[in-house]
């Protein structure tokens, strides 16, 4: 399994509609909108990280108003 945290810029507007979008995805466990420098944050898990580059590049990427995406890989370890 893998888990991934994605920032989202959007088009001025898209903000909601793209959150609709998401909600759909089965991938995505959480979604919230934000102020600042990125509008939309979500939290995704996968069963692999190829999973994670075709969720990103055919779904996430594709939705109306989306601009750009920052990915960051969780990194399990044990202490």
């Amino acid at each position: 399994m893998a888990k991934a945290y994605v920032l989202l810029k959007a088009t001025p507007g898209y903000e909601r509609n793209i959150v609709k979008e998401l909600k759909d995805l089965p991938e995505i466990e959480a979604i919230n909108e934000l102020y600042g420098e990125w509008d939309i944050i979500t939290k995704v898990s996968v069963a692999r990280i190829d999973d994670l580059d075709a969720l990103l590049s055919e779904k996430i990427r594709k939705i109306e108003g989306v601009t750009l995406t920052s990915t960051m890989i969780v990194a399990e370890y044990k202490y």
